[in-house]
């Protein structure tokens, strides 16, 4: 997508990660089969860094996601 809103997602399988932000927006989290999640999230902002929280409370902010 090269216009507004831009689509941010991955697949996950870390069963502590409570919560993932693609910038300012909180991510749907969806489970999918077992320990496989997928999130995704829509923004207005087409760069954003992503947050993810676990569920001990720690963070971790990946580098920018490529926009879909």
């Amino acid at each position: 997508m090269n216009s507004e809103p831009y689509i941010y997602s991955c697949a996950i399988n870390d069963n502590s990660i409570a919560k993932v932000y693609a910038g300012d927006e909180q991510a749907t989290i969806i489970d999918v089969e077992g320990e496989k999640r997928f999130w995704f999230a829509i923004s207005p902002i087409k760069y954003v860094k992503v947050k993810v929280v676990k569920i001990d409370g720690t963070e971790e902010i990946n580098h920018l996601k490529s926009i879909f």
